[in-house]
């Protein structure tokens, strides 16, 4: 090997080892089988935390999970689209509607939510930022189904104000 071609080579591997190095980086290798385990888990299933560092820090493993996740909703909505210019009370997700009904001095806020699908959803996941709630959903009684977004449960106040959020993206499972 002549003495540009190792140079050269040192340099190389000198410079992917600094960019391994630098402080922040993540390895954006993430396997599709982890991916997807993750993005099909239980709702009450173990969470993978270096599945969620690196949807946090790489942004094209976030867009490869909320993909995973559109392929297997039964619907999804990226962004509320509302008239309004305060926060979303109401909003369409395929072919159900999301309603936010207003805590009063009884009961917390409810999510209701209501449509005709073949299938009922078991799971909504919300994505707003890197930051992601995920709570199973009962069964429909009268063709509604209600989660009180109790502010004593830390998950479900949670989806609440994600919800809330135009920008939040929504998956029904």
């Amino acid at each position: 090997m002549s003495d540009e071609a190792r140079l050269l080579a040192e340099i190389h591997a000198a410079r992917t080892l600094m960019r391994a190095s630098e402080p922040g980086r993540t390895d954006s290798r993430l396997g599709t089988a982890a991916l997807w385990a993750y993005a099909t888990r239980a709702v009450d299933g173990p969470v993978d935390l270096a599945v969620v560092r690196a949807i946090r820090a790489d942004p094209a493993t976030a867009r490869r999970y909320r993909t995973m996740l559109a392929g297997q909703a039964i619907a999804h909505a990226p962004l509320a689209a509302a008239a309004s210019d305060g926060a979303v009370a109401s909003r369409r997700v395929g072919p159900f509607t999301l309603e936010i009904l207003p805590a009063d001095e009884e009961a917390p806020p409810l999510l209701v939510l209501r449509g005709s699908a073949t299938r009922p959803p078991r799971a909504i996941e919300a994505m707003l930022g890197d930051e992601t709630a995920r709570l199973a959903l009962p069964s429909a009684i009268d063709g509604a189904i209600l989660i009180a977004l109790d502010p004593a449960v830390p998950e479900a106040a949670r989806l609440g104000a994600m919800l809330r959020d135009r920008a939040c993206a929504v998956f029904l499972l």
